[in-house]
């Protein structure tokens, strides 16, 4: 799977995984079951969403090489994954989101 364009959600079957390229600089971030993979943009403030990977349910590992990411199910549940590519209008948005769901801190 190349980078998301749009909003994609993806269902991982127990030992399955999907792959995706990520360009330079992207980061992947993980609190409480929750992946966020975000990348540096200079328009605000040098954290922008690249995509965002929500796991709705199951256990996924995220495993990143030579700037391609994995997605992999694990345990004995699948692992259900909402990809969303960035829009300008809703970028701030979606990080905003993401920061109340997983209640994490103001990045410095």
């Amino acid at each position: 799977m190349d980078s998301p364009t749009g909003s994609t959600t993806l269902s991982l079957k127990h030992d399955r995984s999907t792959l995706f390229h990520a360009s330079r600089g992207t980061a992947i971030v993980s609190m409480r079951g929750k992946i966020l993979i975000a990348a540096a943009n200079e328009c605000l403030t040098d954290i922008t969403l690249a995509s965002c990977t929500i796991i709705a349910e199951g256990e996924c590992h995220v495993l990143q090489r030579s700037g391609w990411v994995r997605l992999q199910a694990g345990g004995a549940e699948r692992a259900a994954c909402l990809l969303m590519a960035p829009a300008e209008n809703r970028l701030a948005t979606l990080w905003q989101r993401w920061r109340r769901r997983t209640q994490a801190p103001e990045p410095c």
